[in-house]
């Protein structure tokens, strides 16, 4: 049952696309279309079904490669001399056999390069926009194909001309009710039982009105008679060679169009196979299998195919998960093809453009009534765009303006994104330098002056221009900014007007007597700063880190990083002069280069740098040595270790000729002033934790607004 339904489905559409593509004027030529058609529904499954990742995926021609198919055949036929012409014929199916080898080429290319990942940037609602033109397109060409005369937007006045109705609705109507039908009852046999409905009816019918079959032919209602009793008369190598190559180089953006929506259509229909069946496609490699697949079809006139998603799924759920499922399809159009015509020939051509109409229809409907309550509004408005453009104008234009519509959405929403990642001060965001407790406090009063501007993301004329209004609010309060820092280490890159708004944020700091500092750019960033042609005024930083040090040293004096310190020692001595504080503490001398602690060591004691400069480290992934804090003096140095009792998480090293103070505070003697002591140290590490504490909770609160 699976092989017979298979057969039946991929011959019907084999034959509906071929009828799509040479209706009106082209008609004359239906049976060598449908013969090339055929023919290359021969070597695509096959190929597929034994290269791909998945061996049960079902390659067949397409029903989007389709639509552009047949508006350039309608163009070809249009501009030649006699669209009845051999010539044309040739014209046209070598426009065809083309389409196919280069979108074959794009396929293989596409999996070779792994460049079908770049597939996936067309927006969604691109996507479903151009599914819904398509399906459009296949009503109306249905309709052209019921009525003998090309359909559009613009002459479906013909539909009620005397004697039309007769014609086209009923297969119409048919097809609506097999879109319900289909989709109400989920069954793989539905869609089998409504075509054999539909062709049985039609004889009825015939019957009933009193109708032969050769009176129907005569009438138009049938797909024949066809010359020959086989598909394959009237082909042969030298179409290539009676072609009209300038009507096909005319094509050319249509061919470039036909292979990228194949592209497009591969990915999406295999990564649904995926998820539905639950197995792990490659991509690339089934673009390469895909990409062979229509090299052959094309060397034949084959039209453009990739993963049939319905067929795949109907024959993975019958029992067809191998190779079967594409032989079958093969064998089918193989057996059309050579014993099929007088067979095809007696079928009515109301069926074949049923089968059109009922895609075209299953797609509106599910683009433009089930995915309204998935999508925003702004997305459906696109599809809504790109149906009305490809309905009045083109295809290929709905293209371009739905791509241009998204973009544009795109560019607003990004806009609206606020590329601050965090705003702070000086006062909250402190440089890795470790400080004594007065420097600590300085800083904390004199933060304030310094407003901090840490960005992200891509920096372009919407979001540059929103930086600029940003900094004009806060020269506009009461206590304006006297150093105005923006990190750029995590921006992926700016366009000329974010350079130049950076020109501007310069000329409005110094209008404001504030100073204007740049951290983090990389070299793509500066390069384009300069190749802005504006001087910015700004002084410029490796990383913020450098930057912040600079504004604190200039904060607390030039002096300050050498500048030596009493040390918490002697006010102990001050305050209990009995206590003898060489029981629990000691001065160290340090050479430059020198360890004081070691990564991963005991957490003994906590230190006071009394002068000189010390740094911690740790050790990154790749084994450098990557610096996390430097220690001015006055600073405390392991208390976080100590209290946790963990090892120590970094090591510490002497930048220069250093002096430390050790303190064991597990030694401090058990008297009232060792105990007394032994709080004035514990507050003063308390102090220093409870600081740092508080700077991390208003950044993350900053973080967060």
């Amino acid at each position: 049952m699976a092989v017979f339904v298979l057969a039946a489905l991929s011959v019907s559409f084999a034959i509906s696309f071929a009828a799509f593509i040479y209706a009106g004027p082209l008609t004359v030529h239906l049976s060598k279309g449908i013969g090339l058609a055929l023919l290359g529904s021969v070597a695509m499954p096959v190929i597929v079904a034994q290269t791909a990742s998945y061996r049960g995926s079902i390659c067949h021609a397409q029903d989007v490669p389709t639509i552009l198919m047949a508006g350039a055949a309608a163009a070809i036929a249009g501009a030649s001399a006699s669209a009845a012409s051999n010539s044309t014929f040739a014209t046209v199916a070598t426009f065809i056999g083309v389409s196919t080898l280069l979108s074959g080429v794009t396929f293989y290319a596409a999996g070779h390069f792994r460049l079908g990942a770049l597939a996936r940037f067309i927006p969604y609602s691109v996507i479903g926009g151009l599914l819904a033109a398509t399906g459009f397109l296949l009503v109306m060409g249905s309709l052209s194909m019921l009525l003998k005369d090309n359909v559009t937007v613009w002459s479906l006045v013909r539909l009620l001309e005397p004697g039309a109705p007769v014609r086209w609705l009923p297969w119409i109507v048919f097809s609506v009710i097999a879109v319900v039908a289909v989709r109400t009852s989920r069954s793989s046999f539905m869609l089998p039982a409504f075509l054999v409905v539909g062709l049985v009816g039609f004889y009825v019918a015939l019957w009933l009105i009193g109708l032969t079959l050769t009176e129907a032919a005569e009438k138009g209602l049938l797909l024949g008679p066809f010359e020959s009793s086989f598909f394959l008369r009237g082909l042969s190598l030298e179409i290539p060679f009676q072609a009209d190559w300038a009507l096909i180089l005319k094509q050319s953006a249509t061919i470039i169009a036909i292979a990228a929506v194949a592209v497009v259509g591969l990915l999406l229909n295999a990564s649904a196979i995926e998820v539905a069946l639950g197995k792990e496609l490659d991509f690339e490699h089934d673009l390469k299998s895909t990409g062979v697949a229509n090299v052959a079809a094309g060397a034949t006139g084959g039209l453009v195919g990739y993963h049939l998603l319905g067929e795949t799924l109907l024959a993975h759920r019958m029992g067809l998960s191998g190779p079967l499922a594409g032989w079958t399809v093969a064998v089918a159009s193989a057996l059309t093809l050579f014993f099929g015509a007088s067979v095809i020939g007696a079928l009515p051509v109301g069926l074949a453009a049923s089968v059109i109409a009922f895609l075209g229809i299953d797609l509106l409907y599910d683009w433009l009534w089930v995915q309204r309550r998935r999508l925003p509004a702004g997305d459906m408005a696109i599809i809504g765009v790109i149906l009305v453009t490809a309905a009045g104008v083109g295809f290929l234009e709905a293209l371009a303006v739905g791509l241009i519509a998204a973009a544009i959405m795109f560019i607003v929403s990004y806009a609206g994104i606020d590329v601050v990642r965090l705003r702070s001060s000086g006062a909250v965001r402190r440089s890795s330098v470790e400080r004594g407790h007065d420097d600590l406090a300085c800083l904390g009063m004199k933060g304030r002056e310094t407003r901090i501007f840490e960005l992200g993301g891509f920096l372009f004329f919407g979001t540059a221009s929103r930086l600029l209004d940003n900094l004009r609010i806060e020269f506009e309060r009461e206590d304006p900014p006297r150093y105005v820092v923006f990190d750029l280490s995590r921006v992926t890159g700016v366009d000329s007007s974010a350079a130049f708004s950076f020109y501007r944020i310069g000329e409005l700091c110094d209008r404001n007597g504030a100073e204007f500092f740049l951290s983090g750019l990389s070299d793509k960033i500066t390069g384009r700063l300069e190749t802005a042609g504006h001087h910015i005024d700004a002084s410029l930083y490796r990383t913020l880190d450098d930057a912040l040090l600079e504004i604190e040293t200039r904060q607390l004096g030039q002096d300050k990083l050498d500048e030596a310190v009493d040390g918490v020692l002697n006010s102990l001595c001050a305050n209990y002069p009995t206590l003898d504080t060489s029981e629990f503490s000691e001065r160290l001398k340090l050479k430059q280069g020198m360890t004081l602690v070691s990564e991963g060591s005991e957490s003994t004691a906590i230190y006071q740098l009394l002068a000189g400069q010390l740094r911690a480290e740790i050790t990154g992934d790749d084994g450098r040595k990557l610096v996390v804090a430097r220690f001015v003096p006055g600073a405390l140095v392991g208390e976080i270790a100590y209290y946790a009792r963990v090892p120590r998480t970094a090591g510490v090293l002497a930048d220069t000729d250093a002096e430390v103070l050790k303190i064991d505070l597990d030694r401090i003697p058990n008297s009232l002033d060792g105990r007394a002591a032994a709080a004035d140290l514990h507050r003063l590490a308390a102090g220093y934790l409870a600081r740092r504490l508080m700077r991390m909770t208003e950044l993350f609160r900053m973080l967060s607004d």
